[in-house]
C-alpha cells in the first residue's frame, strides 16, 4: 500500500468511496469537476491510499491561513477507507500522511469534525493523538 497525492486519474476511485462517508445516495453531478479543482488547488492536498494501483482510501487537507498565528491550520475532510480495507492500517497511514503534510506546511494544528454518533471514528482519532476540543455550531444552507 502507498499513500500519495492524488492525480486526476484517481478521481473515479475517490468518488466511488464517497457514499461510505457522506450519508448520500449519489454524489453531486459536479463532483468530478470540483475534485479536479481541489487536486490543482494551492490551498489543499488530496491524498489517496492505493493498493495494487486501486484507490482504497482518501482524504482532503485544506490549509487555512490565520493572521493572528502567522501560519495556517489544517482541516481534515472526507477521510474514508473502503469498507473492505478497514482495520488494515490504511486509515492510520492516511492520517499520518495528513499530519506530515500539515507539518510541512508549518500548520499550528490539524482538526477534523465528525458526527456525534460516530464513536468508533472518534476513538480512532483519539488513538492518533487528537483530542476532543470545542463544540461545532452548524447551520445547513
Amino acid at each position: 500500500m502507498e499513500i500519495v497525492l492524488a492525480t486526476k486519474s484517481d478521481i473515479e476511485g475517490i468518488l466511488a468511496l464517497q457514499d461510505q462517508i457522506y450519508r448520500i445516495d449519489k454524489v453531486h453531478p459536479d463532483s468530478a469537476q470540483i475534485l479536479s479543482g481541489l487536486i490543482d488547488a494551492e490551498y489543499c492536498d488530496v491524498i489517496v491510499a492505493k493498493e495494487n494501483n486501486k484507490v482504497v482510501g482518501t482524504g482532503v487537507i485544506l490549509y487555512l491561513p490565520i493572521p493572528a498565528h502567522g501560519k495556517p491550520y489544517a482541516f481534515l475532510e472526507g477521510m474514508v477507507v473502503d469498507v473492505k480495507h478497514r482495520r488494515k492500517g490504511v486509515g492510520s497511514a492516511l492520517t499520518q500522511k495528513a499530519i506530515d503534510l500539515a507539518k510541512a506546511r508549518n500548520c499550528y494544528k490539524i482538526i477534523f469534525t465528525s458526527g456525534m454518533d460516530r464513536a468508533e471514528i472518534h476513538n480512532f482519532y483519539e488513538k492518533h493523538g487528537f483530542k476532543k476540543w470545542g463544540l461545532e455550531f452548524r447551520k445547513d444552507l
